[in-house]
């Protein structure tokens, strides 16, 4: 069951960025997820439908954070 504290829907609420996020997805475990502000960008910079910048089209979702923002290479590439 997802806690209303940390339901991702409720986004909405903040008038300004926040650096941190925390949610939980809906996969029936309590674990919390916490997402962190990596790039602010303007819309023409990125594809609103495939959420890509032009240097990023053949890249994966986990290929893009893998360049761009693994700079302690948490994640097995």
């Amino acid at each position: 069951m997802t806690l209303s504290a940390f339901d991702i829907g409720m986004v909405k609420n903040y008038n300004e960025p926040k650096y941190l996020l925390h949610f939980q997805w809906n996969d029936g475990t309590e674990k919390i997820y916490r997402y962190a502000l990596v790039e602010t960008m303007s819309q023409s910079e990125i594809n609103h439908r495939t959420k890509q910048k032009k240097d990023e089209t053949t890249l994966t979702q986990k290929e893009i954070w893998l360049k761009k923002y693994s700079h302690n290479n948490t994640v097995k590439r």
